[in-house]
């Protein structure tokens, strides 16, 4: 219940700020591909409840692959999911393709 009150409570524009500095800092980090500052990213982002996590890496994804599909590549699957499962992995990996596929065709 606490995860859902925090979402309702995060306005459009907050919500909007947190993705824009999540995309910042991972852009920022992605200069160096410094792993330990890319943790700290990710240890900051799983104190979030897990509906409003979710729907910030979505976000951060739809963001970072146009810019740099690599780096995106990188900071979610190599640096976010390092501990998930491979098939949890994979499956995040395909998104990415696909949104990378999506944006190829347009």
């Amino acid at each position: 219940m606490k995860g859902q009150s925090l979402n309702q409570e995060l306005s459009a524009e907050d919500f909007n700020r947190l993705v824009d500095s999540v995309v910042k800092a991972v852009l920022k980090v992605g200069q160096s591909q410094n792993l330990e500052e890319a943790i700290v990213i990710r240890d900051e982002l799983r104190r979030l409840p897990d509906a409003l996590l979710t729907e910030v890496l979505n976000q951060v994804m739809l963001h970072l692959v146009p810019i740099d599909p690599l780096l995106c590549r990188w900071f979610i699957i190599d640096v976010f999911l390092r501990d998930a499962p491979a098939e949890g992995r994979a499956d995040v990996a395909e998104r990415i393709n696909l949104l990378l596929a999506d944006l190829q065709s347009s």
